[in-house]
């Protein structure tokens, strides 16, 4: 898993996502997939649209994000989880805003993608291919 960072008035901040954030996430800002359109600023149903890219249920969205992801990053590095949205949003610079979204989107995205392969290796091991097991067989000398 690649670690990603936000900085904000100069502190350096690591977003971590585990399924302890899912969780929190899911219970403070909703489904994933929409909190991921949300966090970017763009409809749920039409990920061309970025008319929602600043408004107050985007930028509430995105500092909820980054004070649970943030919290989890600061507690795991031996700091105190002190953030809170007010601080966020007070600390990020409206120029900011699409620079601390990708970093979030980063994090969600790589925490899932890893979720994904380990599921997917767990489902193909123990199968058995038999068209390659007959095709082994007819190279192998002697067959």
């Amino acid at each position: 898993m690649d670690e990603f960072k936000v900085t904000l008035k100069g502190r350096e901040i690591p977003l971590i996502f585990t399924t302890l954030e899912l969780k929190n996430i899911q219970e403070e800002i909703g489904k994933l997939d929409d909190t991921m359109a949300l966090v970017m600023g763009t409809n749920p149903d039409d990920a061309e649209d970025t008319s929602r890219f600043g408004s107050v249920e985007h930028l509430n969205a995105l500092a909820k994000a980054v004070r649970i992801m943030g919290n989890a990053g600061l507690e795991e590095s031996g700091e105190k989880p002190d953030l809170t949205e007010r601080w966020i949003l007070r600390a990020m610079r409206p120029k900011d805003v699409l620079g601390v979204a990708l970093a979030c989107m980063n994090t969600l995205t790589d925490g899932i993608a890893s979720e994904i392969e380990e599921e997917e290796k767990q489902e193909t091991e123990g199968r058995t291919d038999i068209g390659l097991q007959e095709i082994e067989k007819k190279e192998e000398p002697g067959s």
